[in-house]
């Protein structure tokens, strides 16, 4: 770990001064700096400031054509960049020099150099471009009035002390990081910490080994060390898994209510395992989720949340840390003034700012300039908000990004990306606004995924917006989504290039590539090569590389998953297992655990043991099950008036029910309207992640004949459990939509019921319940008393279904047929065809 005292920047910084002086430059010279974070970063920042001249952060990332407006726009002269961008050197007209390197060593005459200081207040010391979130990034001017003026009035407020260790892993190209994390941390007399990189273990390494006390960070950065404690958590069990939530819950209380802070005590050992020291965790670039900021608080740290732009240098307003409020920005830093222009009724209106600290427009730009200001002065943020009774900021969203519904309606994406992301299968999502309504793309957690099942990508993202949405009012509720394995476009700072995401939902929505196309690279293996060629041949006309989905761009459902594994045991002999099926989220992923399996004897992948789910039960399950089936009789004819009609087309078992799904009541209506004689030979087809979980739930799963089907992690194994159901003389009922519909209305059939029914060609009773998602709508928890009523149309005879058709297999041909049974059964009652 290297160390860096005060003197020592100071030295090296005027070293680097009269280098550049030697270098023929004269005050007012734009010099870029173009590295990753360093000793050497902060040296040269000091050192083209003492020089005179004018520091122009870039981003080490920055594609060619803009570094090149970037240039144009500044006037750079000279780039003191890493020794790697020095390719960058022969197709760029600047000059290229390494920052490690510049200015040592140092001639005797140039030492002999001294530097005056002849920079005025009102002169240009930064060149800051903004991040691009909504179009092309704009040329900030920043003086060293307006920089002084922020690091004053944020050092006044004592945020950060002498002797405090902040840890700055974010970028100082940008102002945010730059500001509090570099110039109000040294001039508060307090040292940078600088991580070795940003993987949460080398951040918390970094917090151990410097003894870190405060921590600047964006949002993502919260979020991420949030779902990583929750993750370890998890992953622990045990009692401790079990209370964090309910401990948080009651922290929080505490805290609110009583002022109790439990948290410092509760969760010691949490923090002390993380960072020892930290007590202070500042975030800014872009706004905290309030659950993140509450929880944070909860567990014991001070969260200090504040607000600014590039053009303000940056901060407006912030939480002052003896009277922080969860939820809003804070009150006007001190020199700054903030108004709310052109109020609505709920006070919300433009936010508009004055000070010392707001910068006097952007360079070479008149027109924008013009456009950033209002007549009387006041910088227009493009922001909206309020200020309540007490100053305190609530920032509501940006005006350019506002999605305006065709109702007239004003949604705030980033705010509703918050709330519909809440599950951990969903790594990122962004709202889009289009002509009938919000759509969705979104990046799944491909490690979530791989744990927990993957085969039905598409259908596991669906029922979670499906959940989330139902607790939303109509009109923020999705009308369509799209999945994407490329993660979002975004800033350092992590927020979102709003303007880049149509063209990847419309890639997305078509099932194509957004990733670059990159050669791939792969073992010389010819076994390898082989295997590469084969999947390539398998799919002619898709895109297959190693970062393609096999779910979303080929096309690969449940079923076709267990097909491609027995094509490739007998083109190959190799025998993937379901569960490494259900890891497979890219094809790269694909290639290794093909190439790691191990070529045995010939398995049926759709093999399982289903006598435990079989077996007749002891007498005292029988004693409660028959006592279950009188109360759920009883309760639906008098609570909900069951009315039941064909009860005369149920054949003798073996037999298929397949009715429509709405609701989780259907499988209660379906038990009652059974005459018991047919309900005790009859079997339900269960999701495997509802109702299996934990020891109670497996034995009423038992008791209540449920069989577990996860088309997510074993979809051969759940297909041969209903085939064994059959087998032997049950029935069997099956919702063949695979899931709740998202509306009320039939939704296509699935093709896992065309491959029970293929194996174990039995007669098929159509049925449709009516009444149910008025009764239980998705998200309600408890029943409401209405009339529902079941109809069982006349069996089929599967082998009777017409032939295969071209380009559908049997098995599609028979969930087709099923499906058009149904539809005729319901008549115009929610049917979707």
């Amino acid at each position: 770990m290297m160390r860096m005292t005060f003197a020592q920047l100071y030295d090296e910084a005027m070293r680097i001064a009269r280098a550049l002086v030697m270098h023929g430059l004269i005050p007012g010279t734009t010099v870029g700096v173009m590295a990753v974070n360093s000793a050497a970063w902060i040296q040269t920042f000091f050192g083209i400031i003492a020089a005179g001249c004018v520091v122009l952060p870039i981003d080490v990332q920055t594609e060619d054509d803009d570094l090149r407006r970037m240039l144009r726009i500044a006037d750079c002269q000279l780039i003191l960049a890493d020794i790697d961008q020095a390719d960058r050197r022969s197709h760029l007209p600047v000059e290229f020099a390494s920052i490690g390197r510049f200015g040592a060593p140092v001639a005797p005459e140039v030492e002999m150099i001294t530097i005056a200081l002849t920079a005025k207040p009102q002169d240009v010391a930064v060149i800051v471009f903004t991040s691009g979130t909504t179009g092309v990034p704009k040329p900030v001017e920043l003086t060293h009035a307006n920089l002084i003026s922020n690091v004053t009035a944020l050092c006044a407020e004592k945020i950060i002390r002498p002797g405090d260790r902040a840890l700055v892993p974010l970028p100082l190209h940008h102002i945010y990081p730059l500001t509090v994390g570099m110039l109000a941390v040294l001039a508060s007399n307090a040292a940078i910490v600088l991580p070795a990189g940003l993987s949460g273990s080398e951040l918390v390494k970094a917090m151990r080994d410097a003894e870190v006390t405060a921590l600047l960070g964006v949002p993502r950065l919260y979020s991420a060390l949030l779902a990583s404690l929750r993750a370890v958590i998890v992953r622990r069990k045990g009692l401790a898994a079990r209370l964090f939530p309910v401990l948080i819950a009651s922290a929080s209380f505490a805290q609110r209510r009583m002022g109790l802070r439990l948290g410092n005590i509760l969760f010691r050992r949490v923090r002390t395992e993380i960072g020892p020291k930290l007590h202070l965790m500042v975030s800014g670039g872009a706004a905290l989720p309030v659950e993140d900021e509450r929880v944070l608080n909860v567990l014991g740290w001070q969260v200090l949340t504040g607000y600014g732009l590039t053009e303000t240098s940056p901060i407006l307003a912030f939480n002052r840390p003896a009277c922080p409020r969860v939820g809003t920005v804070g009150q006007a830093l001190s020199g700054v003034h903030l108004r709310i222009a052109n109020p609505d009724f709920g006070g919300v209106g433009e936010i508009e700012a004055t000070g010392v600290s707001v910068f006097s427009g952007y360079r070479k730009d008149e027109a924008a300039t013009a456009m950033a200001f209002t007549p009387d002065g006041w910088f227009r943020t493009g922001d909206l908000g309020y200020l309540d009774a007490d100053l305190y900021l609530h920032v509501t969203g940006r005006a350019a990004e506002t999605i305006v519904l065709t109702n007239g309606k004003k949604i705030d994406p980033e705010a509703l990306e918050v709330r519909y992301v809440s599950d951990p299968a969903i790594r990122e999502l962004a709202i889009l606004g289009g002509p009938t309504g919000l759509t969705a793309l979104v990046v799944p957690d491909e490690e979530y995924l791989r744990e927990n099942g993957a085969m039905r990508l598409y259908d596991r993202i669906a029922s979670v917006l499906l959940a989330r949405s139902r607790t939303f009012a109509p009109y923020l509720r999705l009308v369509g989504f799209a999945i994407t394995l490329t993660p979002l476009p975004r800033t350092p700072l992590g927020k979102l290039r709003r303007h880049m995401l149509p063209p990847l939902y419309a890639c997305a929505s078509k099932n194509e590539s957004t990733s670059p196309v990159t050669d791939d690279i792969l073992p010389e293996d010819p076994r390898v090569v082989a295997l590469w060629q084969w999947l390539r041949a398998r799919y002619p006309g898709k895109q297959v590389r190693l970062t393609t989905s096999p779910q979303l761009e080929l096309g690969l459902d449940s079923l076709g998953w267990v097909d491609l594994s027995l094509a490739l045991h007998r083109d190959f002999g190799i025998n993937l297992t379901e569960q490494q099926i259900s890891r497979v989220v890219t094809v790269g992923d694909l290639m290794r655990e093909a190439t790691a399996a191990q070529a045995d004897t010939p398995q049926d992948t759709a093999e399982d043991k289903s006598e435990a789910w079989l077996t007749p039960y002891g007498t005292g399950l029988q004693i409660a099950r028959l006592a279950g089936e009188v109360l759920l009789k009883l309760t639906m004819r008098l609570a909900f008036r069951l009315q039941v009609n064909g009860l005369e087309h149920l054949p003798t078992p073996p037999f298929v029910i397949c009715p429509n799904h709405v609701s989780y009541f259907d499988a209660f209506v379906l038990a009652a309207a059974l005459p018991h004689r047919r309900l005790r030979k009859s079997y339900f087809a269960g999701w495997a992640g509802l109702l299996f979980a934990t020891p109670l739930e497996r034995l009423f799963s038992r008791a209540a004949q449920i069989i577990p089907i996860d088309p997510d992690r074993e979809a051969g194994a759940s297909i041969a459990r209903a085939v064994s159901v059959l087998d032997c003389g049950n029935a069997l009922i099956w919702f063949p939509e695979g899931r709740i519909s998202p509306d009320g209305r039939l939704q296509p059939f699935q093709k896992g019921i065309g491959a029970v029914l293929e194996r174990s060609p039995v007669p098929v009773v159509p049925a449709w319940i009516d009444g149910t998602v008025e009764i239980l709508p998705p998200g309600r928890r408890l029943p409401r008393p209405r009339r529902v009523t079941v109809s069982f149309g006349p069996a089929i005879n599967i082998e009777l279904v017409g032939p295969v058709c071209a380009g559908r297999s049997r098995q599609s041909v028979i969930a087709c047929a099923i499906h058009e049974a149904v539809v005729a059964l319901a008549g115009d009652k929610r049917v979707l065809h």
